[in-house]
């Protein structure tokens, strides 16, 4: 993690997600499943690890911190997939419209 915020190592972030990426994705799938949205999770935990890694203190914490993280996005996503879920069912059960054609003079 040290080498990834000082230097933005790229081989280092790639080695942080080898080896703690499993376990990222352990989070995000039992919090939404095996879906696409937990994929989505995934992304974002480590988008926030590559803008806020020289905040994660101590940097030996970086899988606990992951872990926070991956449990804040996963529930993030899984709010936002009711939302539209109930967005969703309030279209299947509105009336269809009726079309109306102009008079013909």
């Amino acid at each position: 993690l040290t080498r990834y915020a000082q230097h933005r190592d790229e081989e280092a972030f790639a080695e942080l997600v080898r080896r703690l990426g499993p376990a990222v994705y352990g989070v995000c799938r039992r919090v939404l499943g095996a879906s696409p949205d937990a994929d989505d999770a995934f992304q974002v935990v480590f988008l926030v690890l590559a803008r806020k890694a020289a905040s994660v203190r101590p940097p030996s914490r970086v899988a606990a911190w992951l872990h926070g993280v991956a449990v804040l996005a996963a529930r993030k996503a899984r709010a936002g997939r009711m939302k539209r879920f109930a967005r969703e069912d309030r279209l299947d059960s509105a009336p269809e419209p009726t079309a109306t054609s102009p008079a013909i003079d």
